[in-house]
């Protein structure tokens, strides 16, 4: 029974993240032509379509396992999703902060014809970011930030069997970790006319986890003064390990969000 478990808490585990991850990627300001003196704020939902590529580990006794997950194998099993951006700005100053939370669950079909009856896995994911940046380089045409802060990650699995002949009760089992890391980031963006621009972002961080990394390129549209539609390709590569736990896995893919300025 633990081994049947810990397979299939490694399985979905791996699927997680290929929502979300949207750290500070949608929340950038334009490149603004002049410096206002009052604070200036921006929300940004928005949506990764990623995949990952890596290897998971969970428990002790099951090998570490590879994984290749595309990201319609959780939108299938997608049960409920929020994510989003807020950032404040004033002059050279801004405050990033960045959450989702993601539920899956994946219903099996009948174990040994039934005998051991039905599973459920019920997998949450949540990641908050509060990080602040100082813009070293203030051009109308390039203007370049420097951010730091911390980043928070927990995964939570609950499997549950159905009452059935060889589990007259049922039975379930859980696994759950999370860590803190530091980070610390460059990103700059390039005005290409009025309307159009487009920025990188890259950083790096450790702490909870032995590393992790992130580079983003986007690309905006300015539909009004005060929204904005943008998209681009986003790879976050994360390196955690415990004695029960390891998670080696880079998420990569494309996103697209809308950010509403006010």
């Amino acid at each position: 029974m633990h081994c049947e478990s810990s397979n299939v808490n490694a399985m979905w585990i791996s699927g997680v993240l290929m929502l979300s991850f949207g750290i500070t990627c949608n929340a950038q300001q334009r490149s603004a032509p002049q410096e206002h003196d009052g604070w200036q704020f921006s929300v940004t939902p928005y949506l990764w379509m990623a995949g990952q590529s890596g290897t998971i580990r969970v428990g002790n006794v099951i090998p570490a396992q590879n994984v290749n997950v595309h990201f319609s194998n959780v939108l299938s099993n997608l049960d409920f999703g929020v994510m989003g951006t807020f950032e404040a700005r004033k002059q050279r100053w801004s405050i990033i902060f960045d959450g989702f939370y993601i539920s899956m669950g994946r219903d099996s079909d009948p174990i040994l014809g039934g005998a051991l009856g039905t599973a459920r896995l019920k997998l949450e994911n949540s990641v908050v970011q509060l990080a602040g940046g100082y813009r070293i380089l203030q051009s109308e045409t390039m203007p370049v930030d420097l951010y730091a802060g911390l980043r928070y990650t927990n995964l939570n699995a609950d499997l549950t069997f159905s009452t059935s002949r060889l589990l007259p009760a049922g039975a379930a089992r859980g696994t759950n970790v999370d860590w803190v890391d530091g980070l610390f980031g460059v990103r700059a963006a390039y005005q290409l006319s009025d309307r159009w621009s487009v920025w990188g972002s890259a950083d790096v961080g450790a702490g909870g986890s032995n590393y992790s990394w992130q580079l983003i390129a986007t690309i905006l549209w300015d539909a009004t003064k005060t929204v904005s539609a943008s998209g681009g390709f986003r790879i976050l590569a994360q390196d955690y390990n415990t004695s029960s736990f390891y998670y080696n896995v880079r998420t990569a893919g494309p996103f697209i969000g809308a950010r509403i300025r006010f």
